[in-house]
């Protein structure tokens, strides 16, 4: 048995990077279709095949128009949250705004900065072929991925409630099998109650070396209300990390495949040590931050002054006045803000008390809840990232009325208010609006893992997803 190991680590370590070894291959071909088909057709179409069209900065200007979009469709991704449009529908709103793109380059800037690329029919030509391409190559990968994503095992050492981290880990892996190794023997029975049928108990903590050397385990997960685990145990899992296999905390776990971070088993030691929150102290970052949000306040503004007249025209003919709500909100360190809005509500709305918006809320009025879908109801709030209120991207402010009770029941609540709050952000894009407690704090696990995290990069994914809620309407 043990002379199997080395092998079976191997193998679970190629399946674990089978999502990574995916999304190359996504890349590698796109940009190698990109390529191929437009030099193709310009020489099918043209006769002519120019050594500098091969691979020019034009056709890099291409390929970064392809990947955002492919990017913005989630494409590189076969278990997008795009639910409600398949692979098909996808890649052809993506191949279509490439297109549109790409025309719209030309007519500002003339029909020699594309070259040769976009006449004659060259461009429609290639795009067709492109979406071909590019769903054919979806579509074989997506069959090897489900086969390789159906093979791992993920060896789960636990001596806590495992129904929470079983819902958050099947909601992202549904095919991986799970193996458990209780504490003791006792455990075995309130937990097996909950398991579904890819987990299975193999034993307890003393198992660890014979399971390891039975199965091709990937990777390890311990899920523990304790950081203490015994010293015996800690040698072995010393030793398997040393052959390769990743072993992770709870909160590694959840930082690296769900990313946000595990609040309810979260402690002060951990808190006061972890890597990352530059974005709290970092006086550089943060008025880099700043300058970003002037400028996106001032050209954003402008730009949507039009659909925002349109806006309160239209709230003015079918609800009547007032036009804007103006409403109190908690902002950076805890401090009272008004926020701007456009009004969705009837203007009795809160009679009754404060109360969480809910879905369906039948205070909302004919045209609110449009307004909710593709969040134009956020737009006045500009003005308030524009004298520094808000950020543009943060954590969603919350109501002062909610954040007392918010805080007795949810633990380090009170750190999403160490930044400023957002219009959009990462819980916005990833969760939404909640209407319970149950919702703030699962929002709450995304905006920490926003301010651990934060980059540039970050920032703009966040904006990308934030196009994608307002284009499909999935805001509320």
């Amino acid at each position: 048995m043990p002379a199997e190991r080395p092998e079976q680590v191997s193998r679970g370590a190629l399946i674990s990077a089978s999502s990574n070894f995916t999304m190359l291959s996504l890349v590698a071909m796109d940009a190698l279709g990109v390529v191929l088909i437009f030099n193709l057709n310009h020489w099918l179409i043209t006769e002519e095949l120019s050594s500098n069209l091969l691979l020019t900065w034009k056709l890099v200007l291409i390929l970064a128009f392809s990947f955002l979009y492919y990017y913005l469709m989630d494409l590189f991704r076969f278990d997008s949250p795009l639910s409600q449009l398949g692979m098909l529908e996808r890649s052809f709103i993506a191949t279509m705004l490439i297109g549109i793109t790409v025309a719209l380059t030309v007519y500002l800037l003339g029909p020699r900065f594309i070259g040769g690329f976009v006449g004659r029919g060259v461009l429609t030509s290639s795009l067709i072929m492109l979406w071909l391409w590019s769903l054919s190559i979806r579509y074989v990968l997506n069959a090897w991925f489900l086969t390789q994503r159906s093979q791992i095992h993920w060896l789960v050492i636990v001596d806590d409630d495992l129904d929470q981290f079983l819902a958050d880990f099947r909601s992202i892996y549904s095919r991986e099998h799970l193996l458990l190794l209780t504490q003791n023997k006792t455990t075995d029975a309130t937990t097996s109650e909950h398991l579904d049928q890819e987990t299975e108990i193999v034993g307890c903590w003393g198992d660890l070396a014979a399971v390891m050397s039975h199965y091709p385990v990937a990777e390890i997960i311990i899920v523990s209300s304790s950081e203490q685990v015994p010293e015996t145990l800690v040698d072995e899992l010393m030793n398997i990390r040393i052959q390769g296999t990743r072993i992770y905390r709870l909160s590694d776990f959840y930082e690296k495949y769900l990313s946000r971070l595990p609040v309810f088993q979260l402690n002060q030691q951990w808190l006061a040590t972890a890597h990352g929150f530059e974005l709290i102290h970092s006086p550089i970052g943060l008025r880099f931050k700043r300058y970003v949000d002037v400028m996106i306040a001032l050209v954003g503004g402008l730009i949507a002054v039009p659909l925002m007249c349109l806006t309160a025209m239209l709230i003015l003919l079918t609800s009547g006045t007032p036009i804007l709500y103006r409403q109190i909100r908690a902002g950076e360190n805890n401090q009272n803000f008004v926020v701007y809005k456009f009004r969705t509500m009837v203007t009795d709305a809160e009679a009754d008390g404060a109360r969480f918006a809910e879905r369906d809320d039948i205070r909302l009025t004919r045209f609110g809840s449009t307004l909710r879908k593709f969040r134009l109801d956020e737009l006045p709030q500009l003005w308030n990232v524009l004298i520094g209120e808000m950020s543009f991207i943060g954590p969603r402010p919350e109501r002062p009325e909610f954040i007392a009770d918010l805080q007795r029941n949810i633990p380090y609540y009170n750190l999403r208010h160490v930044v400023k709050p957002g219009i959009t952000g990462w819980a916005q894009v990833m969760r939404g609006y909640g209407d319970s407690t149950e919702d703030a704090a699962e929002k709450l696990q995304y905006d920490l893992f926003y301010i651990k995290n934060y980059s540039l990069v970050l920032d703009i994914s966040i904006l990308i997803k934030s196009v994608k809620v307002v284009l499909f309407g999935t805001g509320r």
